[in-house]
């Protein structure tokens, strides 16, 4: 199956790949499948029923289909079929936890995990988790599949969600690592992100670029940009909710550019709501910035290898 620019079909490509056959099973695979289908079947057997569970075969599942996809963009010119990019997204973020490990500042255990040879694992607590290298696997599959804007979208409001739930877990009263760790690994996996889309909006036309970041936008902030979106809830009963929903009311009101803030931002609404004040939030929260703005251009660069 060739594409109109004479470059292999991904939809194609992926069928015929036995990691992606065995990842869907007897049950699901069929060489005829259309490229929608292909998605959904995806999709079926690496996404457990609530974000963030998944099993074992789940996991593993998930890393075949992924190494199998950044295997695929050899052959393919680093595109994927626009039938692709949104399951895709979608399988990604249902790993959300292991996303922001691997596109941030990776611990031991996801590099020690990493290599193809490698399968997902539970750890000591039954907490199933999958990794794979950072340069040479995920980011070219996050690269082709935000070519998609709503792909994007999805992938970034699940990194928005996993910053917003390790600020949660902190205590009012941390120092130090305590306090600096959760939103730096949380800004550094979302400079990532503003990085790939430096990429894409780069290889478009002005406007075509724009109608990209447009697109984000609507998808990220649920009213369509400007008004205030839904309710913000209460930081005692629902910390998570309260600073995803404050984040989109920033988002709303500054537009694309505070993306590239965005780490420093909800660490700054965290402080606000459990009342840390002082020049430790400041160094901080400094750090934070810095470190998601050097992510994005180390990405940028790498892409641009």
């Amino acid at each position: 199956m060739r594409t109109s620019s004479g470059s292999a079909s991904s939809c194609g490509v992926l069928q015929d790949d036995e990691r992606v056959q065995k990842a869907l099973g007897d049950d699901r695979y069929d060489a005829g499948m259309s490229c929608a289908e292909l998605g959904a079947a995806v999709k079926a057997v690496t996404v457990g029923a609530e974000p963030g569970a998944h099993s074992l075969r789940q996991a593993q599942a998930m890393k075949d289909v992924l190494l199998a996809v950044a295997d695929s963009l050899d052959e393919t010119g680093g595109r994927l079929d626009p039938e692709l990019r949104l399951p895709l997204g979608e399988m990604l973020s249902g790993y959300r936890a292991d996303l922001q490990q691997i596109m941030g500042l990776t611990p031991v255990d996801y590099v020690r995990h990493g290599p193809a040879s490698k399968p997902a694992w539970e750890d000591d607590e039954g907490g199933v988790h999958v990794s794979v290298s950072w340069k040479p696997a995920l980011l070219p599959v996050v690269r082709a599949v935000s070519e998609d804007p709503g792909a994007y979208a999805v992938i970034r409001d699940a990194m928005t969600g996993q910053a917003a739930d390790g600020l949660a877990a902190m205590k009012p009263d941390s120092t130090g690592d305590m306090l600096s760790a959760p939103p730096a690994r949380s800004s550094w996996a979302l400079g990532s992100l503003d990085g790939v889309a430096a990429d894409v909006v780069g290889d478009l036309e002005r406007e075509r670029g724009q109608e990209w970041q447009t697109a984000v936008l609507d998808a990220l902030t649920p009213t369509g940009g400007g008004g205030k979106g839904a309710a913000v809830p209460v930081f005692s009963r629902d910390a998570e909710g309260y600073l995803v929903a404050r984040w989109r009311r920033h988002l709303a009101a500054e537009g694309t550019k505070s993306l590239e803030a965005q780490g420093a931002s909800m660490f700054g609404d965290w402080c606000d709501a459990v009342g840390v004040t002082g020049a430790g939030r400041d160094t901080v929260a400094d750090r934070a910035g810095r470190g998601q703005r050097t992510a994005g251009r180390e990405v940028l660069a790498d892409l641009g290898d």
